[in-house]
C-alpha cells in the first residue's frame, strides 16, 4: 500500500493524485487537506497548532488518533508509525517553513525510514542505495549528499562523475543538471539522499 502525510501548507494539492493512496492528515496537516478536498483516512497529532473549532471540524469529518502534547515521539514519526505494510510513503510538505528544527527532523527520519520520500511545490527528496535512473522533468537542478560513502557515477549531466568516491560530508554534487532524457545514476555501495529542485524565481 501506498501512504500519503500531509504535514504542511506547501504543496499544490490539484496537482497531486490520491487515487489508491490511504491519507493520513497529521495536525493541521488533516485541516489544510479537508480544506483542499482531500480526504483524509484519518488524522493524527497534538493538534496544538489549531482551535477547538478545527479539531472539531476534523472530528466530524475523519477518525482523529489525538497524541499528548508531551511525548518523545514528533506527530510525523506517530504517524509513520500507522503505515506497517507500506509499499512507498510521501510526505507532502514538512521541507521548509519556519522551524527549521522541524525540517531536520523530517530528514532524520528519511534516514530512518527509507521508503520516505518528501514533496512540495519546488522540491522532491528521496533516499537511494542502488543504481537509477531519473527522468528530465521540471525539477531543474538535482543534487546527491552520501548518507554513507558511496562510489557514485553520473551520465546524462550537466557535471558528470566516474567512479567518484562521495564522503557524507563532500558537498561536490550539489546543484546538477540532467542534460539527457534520462539521468544515470550509478552507485557502488552506500546510501544517498536525492534533492530535486525547480528553478529559483524571482
Amino acid at each position: 500500500m501506498e501512504y500519503v502525510l500531509i504535514i504542511g501548507h506547501d504543496m499544490d494539492f490539484s496537482k497531486f493524485n490520491f487515487s489508491n493512496r490511504y491519507i493520513i492528515g497529521v495536525d493541521e496537516g488533516a485541516y489544510v487537506a479537508l480544506q483542499n478536498g482531500v480526504k483524509v483516512d484519518v488524522a493524527i497529532g497534538d493538534f496544538d497548532s489549531i482551535d477547538a473549532d478545527k479539531l472539531n471540524y476534523l472530528k466530524s469529518n475523519t477518525e482523529v488518533i489525538h497524541l499528548p502534547q508531551e511525548k518523545n515521539d514528533t506527530d510525523t514519526m506517530a504517524a509513520l508509525k500507522l503505515c506497517k505494510d507500506a509499499e512507498r510513503i510521501i510526505i507532502l510538505g514538512g521541507i521548509q517553513g519556519k522551524r527549521i528544527e522541524h525540517f531536520i527532523a523530517n530528514l532524520l527520519l528519511m534516514e530512518r525510514f527509507p521508503k520516505v520520500e518528501m514533496l512540495d511545490n519546488n522540491s522532491h527528496m528521496y533516499v537511494m542505495d542502488s543504481s537509477f535512473s531519473i527522468k528530465k522533468t521540471d525539477y531543474k537542478f538535482i543534487s546527491f549528499f552520501a548518507l554513507s560513502d558511496t562510489i557514485i557515477t553520473l551520465d546524462g549531466f550537466r557535471y558528470p562523475l566516474n567512479k567518484y568516491h562521495l564522503s557524507n560530508m563532500d558537498p561536490l554534487t550539489i546543484s546538477n543538471e540532467i542534460t539527457s532524457e534520462r539521468g544515470i545514476v550509478t552507485l557502488k555501495g552506500g546510501r544517498i539522499l536525492v534533492i530535486q529542485s525547480k528553478e529559483d524565481k524571482a
